[in-house]
C-alpha cells in the first residue's frame, strides 16, 4: 500500500484540528444556551415561590375572613391606576383565564427563544468564519445581535413569571426600575447601533476614501462602547433621579413601562428635547444617509452601467458584495421599524379611545418580536450568514 504525501496527510491533519476547535465551540455553545434555559426556568420557578411567600406574609386569615392575594395587589397597585379603564385592565390581568394565560406566556416564551436562538447563530457565524468576522460593518451587526439576545434574556424571567401568576409578585420600586432600565437601554442601544451602521454604509460608498480611516477596528470599537455606556447611563440617571419619568408595572402589557413625572411646561419642554435627541436624531441620521447611499448607485447605474458578473464596481468605490451589505443593513432598519409600529399606532390610540387588552399585549409581542427579526434577514439576504447558519445547524 502506497503512503500518502506528507502534503496529503498535513492537510488531512489541519482539516481535522479545525473540525475539532469547530465542534469544541459549537459543544461550548450548545452548553450555553441551556443554561441560559436553565436560569430563565429556574428564575420562573423561584418567582412564583417567592410570590406564596409573599402571600402568605401579607394576607392574614382568621375564622372570619380570608384577604385574597389579588385584592393585595390591586390595593397595592390602585393608588398609580386613576382611570376606569386602567382599572379595568388591572382587574382583567389579575383575573385571566387558565387558556388566556397559556396563550399569552406560550407566545412571550416562544419569541424570546426565537431571539435568543437566532442571535447566537448570528454571534457564532461571525467568530466561525473569518471573511464575517473582517468586515467593519458585522462589528456592528454583532453589537446588535447582543442587545437583542440581552433583550429577552433580562425580560423573558421577569415576563414570564408575572404572566404565569397573574400577580406582580416583584417589589414594585427594585425588580421593576431594574427590568425598566435594562430594557430601554437596550432599545437605545439598538438605535444608535444601526444609526452608526448607517454612517459606516454611507461611508462606504459616498466618501470611500475617508472609510478606513473612519471605520477601523480601533474606532468602530470606541463607538460601540460609548453607544453601550452612553445608553445605560442615560437611563440609569433618568430612570432613579425621577426627573422625567418613573417606572411602573403595567398588567396590560406585563411589563414595567415609563410614565411622565411631571406635566408642567418645563418638564415637556426637557422631554420633547431628550425625545429629538434620542430618537429623532438617529432615525434622521438613518434617513439622510440611506437617501444619500441609494440616490449615489442610483447615478451610477444610470451613467455608467448597471453592475454585471464582470464588473467590480471600481468606479463606485465599492463592490457589488458591499453593496448587498447595505441594503441588508438597510433591511434591518425597515423590519425594526415595522415591527414597532404596531406599537406606536395603539400607544397614539389609546391617548383617544380605551382599548381592549389583547390590543395592549400587541405592543409586548412587537416589542419582542424586533429583537428576533434580525437573525431571519441576515439568513434571507446574506449568503455567508444564510451558509455558516445551515453548517451550525448541522453540527458541521
Amino acid at each position: 500500500m502506497q503512503q500518502a504525501p506528507p502534503s496529503a496527510s498535513l492537510h488531512h491533519f489541519l482539516n481535522a484540528e479545525t473540525c475539532n476547535k469547530i465542534t469544541k465551540l459549537l459543544i461550548y455553545t450548545k452548553e450555553v444556551y441551556e443554561g441560559l434555559l436553565f436560569i430563565i426556568f429556574l428564575t420562573i420557578f423561584l418567582t412564583v415561590n417567592v410570590g406564596q411567600l409573599e402571600c402568605a406574609f401579607y394576607c392574614r386569615a382568621d375564622s372570619q375572613s380570608l384577604i385574597s392575594w389579588s385584592s393585595i395587589i390591586l390595593a397595592r397597585m390602585n393608588a398609580t391606576w386613576g382611570s376606569s379603564n386602567e382599572h379595568q385592565l388591572l382587574v382583567e390581568f389579575l383575573n385571566r383565564s387558565p387558556a388566556t394565560i397559556a396563550v399569552e406566556t406560550s407566545i412571550i416564551l416562544l419569541i424570546g427563544l426565537i431571539a435568543i436562538g437566532g442571535n447566537l447563530l448570528v454571534v457564532i457565524s461571525i467568530f466561525r468564519n473569518p471573511s464575517l468576522r473582517r468586515t467593519i460593518t458585522n462589528y456592528f451587526v454583532l453589537s446588535l445581535a447582543m442587545s437583542d439576545i440581552m433583550y429577552p434574556f433580562t425580560n423573558l424571567p421577569f415576563m414570564l413569571a408575572w404572566s404565569i401568576k397573574s400577580t406582580f409578585t416583584f417589589k414594585e420600586g427594585l425588580w421593576c426600575q431594574i427590568q425598566a432600565i435594562v430594557s430601554f437601554s437596550l432599545i437605545h442601544v439598538s438605535i444608535l447601533t444601526m444609526a452608526l451602521m448607517a454612517v459606516n454604509r454611507f461611508v462606504r460608498v459616498c466618501k470611500t476614501h475617508k472609510y478606513n480611516k473612519w471605520f477601523n477596528k480601533k474606532s468602530s470599537l470606541v463607538m460601540l462602547g460609548t453607544v453601550w455606556v452612553a445608553s445605560y447611563t442615560y437611563m440609569t440617571v433618568n430612570l432613579t433621579e425621577k426627573t422625567l419619568f418613573y417606572v411602573r408595572f403595567e398588567p396590560q402589557k406585563i411589563i414595567c413601562g415609563l410614565s411622565r413625572s411631571n406635566k408642567d411646561f418645563f418638564s415637556t419642554v426637557l422631554m420633547t428635547l431628550c425625545l429629538a435627541f434620542g430618537l429623532g436624531f438617529p432615525f434622521t441620521v438613518m434617513g439622510v444617509c440611506y437617501y444619500k447611499i441609494f440616490k449615489k448607485i442610483r447615478e451610477h447605474k444610470r451613467n455608467i452601467a448597471p453592475f454585471s458578473s464582470d464588473s467590480n464596481g471600481s468606479s463606485l468605490g465599492m463592490s457589488v458584495q458591499e453593496i448587498k451589505v447595505t441594503w441588508t443593513t438597510f433591511a434591518v432598519l425597515i423590519g425594526y421599524l415595522l415591527t414597532w409600529l404596531p406599537m406606536l399606532l395603539i400607544v397614539v390610540a389609546s391617548y383617544f379611545k380605551d382599548l381592549p387588552r389583547e390590543v395592549h399585549m400587541i405592543v409586548t409581542y412587537s416589542m419582542a418580536s424586533s429583537s428576533a427579526i434580525n437573525p431571519v434577514i441576515y439568513g434571507v439576504l446574506n449568503p455567508a450568514f444564510r451558509k455558516e447558519y445551515k453548517k451550525i445547524i448541522k453540527w458541521q
